[in-house]
């Protein structure tokens, strides 16, 4: 084994988290330039996720507060893929990193969503001294995010590694598997608990990976054992 590639969003660090973080942000700008409560925004945001979903959030919020206008849903986007998000990565990442560096590993990143947005994640979580690589499959064209091959392809190429020698480690078995498998990485799902797969509504067919973990650390045996 030569490389190992990461997704980000749900694998290194809690996605929810960062949307709160982006809500509290937006509820603050809100609450200052309306003199309204800031709770009382960052719950309704809340409440209208859980019961809605992502998209329909800030429409909804200020309609409901009698913001609404094209400007002010714009500001309100715009505030949120451009804060600097509040997140931290999970407990057991940097000694996984550590361990897979003692190995002599290659470590990559693939990530999808606005690069501007996951460059702001990535800057926050501490983590682009640890990576050899990291793929944003925004700059390769939104048709080439997960579970496009290109980005995969992309990664192994930079990192001189044949698809045999590398492993792919992700969350969402909508996007995440079906194009390394396909290549023919080794492929491990970390479930954490907090999937949302935005892909499965979107009629993708889920894809199972190699192994299946619910703890980080027990990566480093099945790579160990490769």
């Amino acid at each position: 084994m030569k490389s190992v590639i990461f997704d980000l969003d749900n694998t290194l660090y809690c996605e929810r988290d960062y949307v709160m973080s982006g809500f509290k942000y937006v509820a603050s700008y809100l609450s200052t330039k309306y003199n309204l409560d800031e709770t009382l925004i960052f719950n309704r945001m809340n409440t209208i996720l859980e019961e809605h979903g992502r998209g329909s959030v800030f429409d909804l919020l200020l309609k409901e507060f009698d913001l609404y206008s094209p400007v002010n849903l714009h500001l309100c986007v715009y505030l949120y893929r451009s804060h600097k998000p509040d997140i931290k990565i999970y407990n057991s990442v940097l000694h996984v990193l550590h361990c897979l560096r003692e190995l002599n590993l290659q470590l990559g990143i693939i990530t999808d969503g606005r690069a501007s947005v996951q460059k702001n994640k990535v800057t926050a979580l501490k983590l682009e001294d640890y990576f050899d690589i990291i793929i944003y499959t925004d700059k390769l064209g939104e048709e080439n995010w997960k579970p496009s091959l290109i980005p995969y392809q992309v990664a192994l190429e930079l990192l001189n590694t044949k698809p045999g020698e590398a492993v792919y480690i992700g969350d969402d078995p909508y996007k995440d598997f079906s194009a390394p498998k396909a290549l023919g990485m080794m492929t491990i799902q970390y479930k954490c608990g907090v999937l949302e797969s935005y892909w499965a509504d979107k009629g993708f067919k889920s894809t199972d990976a190699d192994f299946i973990v619910d703890d980080l650390m027990s990566i480093i045996g099945i790579i160990e054992e490769r």
